[in-house]
């Protein structure tokens, strides 16, 4: 079950040690001394596919909860969903919430860098002036750049194939 770790606000633990190390070997969560912690996209995920449980509250009002403290977490939430589903291993920014680390099919994140870097830009369409702040921060990493936009029901992906800089 997860719980909200008071040291660490806005982390969650696994309490049962068994299931940490198995998320762990699937690509979840980080070492924090001891502990694992978890981002709470990844144990929000965790508890919608049912293999771990939020103390004392559905998936579902578990994300209207923490809709309250960041107003983009449902889109954060239904991207970082589609993306998992497809097979990539996915990994939150632990200080911000406007981009994800994306791996290829088949390779963790222990194994290899990230290849994508999936941008969330909630909205009907992103403005040129988001868009090339976001491309600098992509090309500065090394990565592709992918720019998540729509609504959490109406979820886009564009690829930036090329920077001319």
């Amino acid at each position: 079950m997860f719980v909200e770790d008071k040291k660490n606000g806005g982390l969650f633990l696994e309490t049962d040690p068994s299931l940490s190390d198995r998320f762990a070997e699937a690509g979840f969560g980080f070492k924090a001394g001891a502990s694992r912690l978890f981002h709470p996209l990844e144990a929000a995920y965790l508890a919608k596919i049912g293999k771990s449980p939020i103390s004392s509250c559905t998936p579902d009002s578990f994300i209207l909860s923490q809709k309250k403290k960041d107003k983009a977490f449902p889109f954060a939430f239904a991207a970082y969903f589609t993306i998992r589903q497809t097979g990539r291993m996915v990994r939150p920014y632990a200080n911000t919430g406007d981009f994800f680390r994306v791996y290829a099919p088949g390779v963790g994140r222990e194994e290899g860098r990230p290849s994508l870097l999936v941008c969330l830009l909630p909205g009907k369409l992103p403005s040129v002036k988001s868009i090339e702040e976001k491309v600098k921060v992509a090309h500065l990493a090394r990565l592709d750049l992918v720019i998540a936009s729509g609504t959490e029901k109406e979820l886009r992906f564009h690829k930036v194939a090329a920077f001319n800089f």
